[in-house]
């Protein structure tokens, strides 16, 4: 089975699931605790599900923690009792917190025995999305909107976290890391970020320890030719490279500081993507107000297949120009021209 956050159910959740059948539980609050899915916490049905609803899920939300609860109904299919998905991802909490929930809710739904267990799946942001009252509006809301997929969900929290990012860049102050960054960086990652801006070095790649959330150094060259880099762009994980091009341009000689994010689709968690697509703007940000330079360039690649040759890079850097060629034009006859003989 794949996780695509790496976070899988501990023993005891995979265990209380394997006995709801026979169990008398109206809902169940999972939370991730040291990197597993545990269930934090249930409660037994006392009457019918309307009755219970409130009474169970409302003590299993907090206003700045982000949690899962499966609440049971009193319907029924081929799997036995239906029940429904909610993904409480409350406006205060941390947005860090918020995308890991997001990104691991098809894992809790694989583990739990697939969809065909859930009528219903809600994403609420306050209590009122997701009490009944909540749940009531969205079972009426045949006409609305289609709800967000899991995908939109997500990249909507990528959103909410650059700008959270751009916010937290202050530039009144210096110490062992840079400011401003959702992840604190190693000493090495700053040395050699450092070594760049002031030239002394001409690349380094940085990649994120996503379970320390830390930004450390992966690679770096004193020298490296523009052909060359794309062999040092990883296929399997994201990187920040920071490039020094030195380069003739219109018989000018040049050092332009090269950004690119390279970050493959397939190969890397979805919750990779989205702490390194969160950081990178606050990166950037801050390399160029704390060190007084400016990144000439800002690529996206995918994989080191999308990265080409000096050639490539030169385009990148100078783009060509496009000249639009104003077309002839006839020159209008004179409007007061007179007549032969007058």
């Amino acid at each position: 089975m794949s996780h695509q956050t790496g976070i899988e159910a501990s023993d005891e959740l995979n265990e209380l699931f394997g006995r709801l059948s026979s169990s008398n539980i109206r809902a169940i609050k999972v939370s991730i605790l040291d990197d597993k899915l545990q269930a934090t916490s249930t409660a037994d049905a006392s009457g019918d599900w309307k009755d219970d609803y409130d009474r169970c899920v409302l003590p299993m939300l907090e206003e700045k923690e982000s949690t899962y609860v499966l609440y049971r109904l009193d319907s029924k299919n081929d799997q036995g009792y239906e029940w429904v998905f909610i993904l409480y991802n409350p406006d205060f909490a941390p947005v860090r917190h918020k995308m890991v929930y997001a990104a691991t809710l098809s894992t809790l739904k694989q583990e739990f025995g697939g969809g065909g267990r859930f009528a219903h799946e809600l994403f609420g942001t306050a209590i009122s999305d997701v009490n009944y009252s909540g749940y009531k509006k969205h079972l009426e809301a045949k006409d609305a909107p289609a709800p967000l997929t899991a995908e939109e969900f997500e990249r909507e929290l990528v959103l909410e976290a650059e700008a959270e990012a751009r916010t937290q860049i202050n530039t009144t102050s210096k110490s062992s890391q840079l400011v401003g960054l959702n992840f604190p960086m190693s000493a090495e990652a700053i040395q050699s970020v450092e070594q760049l801006c002031s030239k002394k070095i001409q690349y380094c790649s940085l990649s994120i320890d996503v379970k320390k959330e830390e930004i450390n150094l992966a690679d770096s060259a004193r020298s490296l030719e523009a052909g060359e880099l794309a062999s040092r762009v990883p296929d399997d994980a994201p990187r920040y490279h920071f490039y020094l091009y030195k380069h003739t341009y219109e018989s000018d000689y040049m050092e332009s500081i090269v950004f690119v994010y390279s970050c493959p689709g397939y190969k890397s968690t979805i919750r990779e993507r989205m702490l390194y697509s969160s950081c990178k703007a606050a990166l950037t940000d801050s390399v160029e107000q704390q060190y007084s330079v400016e990144i000439d360039k800002k690529i996206e690649v995918e994989n080191s297949k999308d990265v080409g040759d000096e050639d490539w890079l030169m385009d990148q850097v100078h783009p060509a120009k496009i000249v639009f060629k104003q077309k002839f034009a006839r020159p209008q006859p004179p409007g007061g021209r007179r007549r032969a003989g007058k």
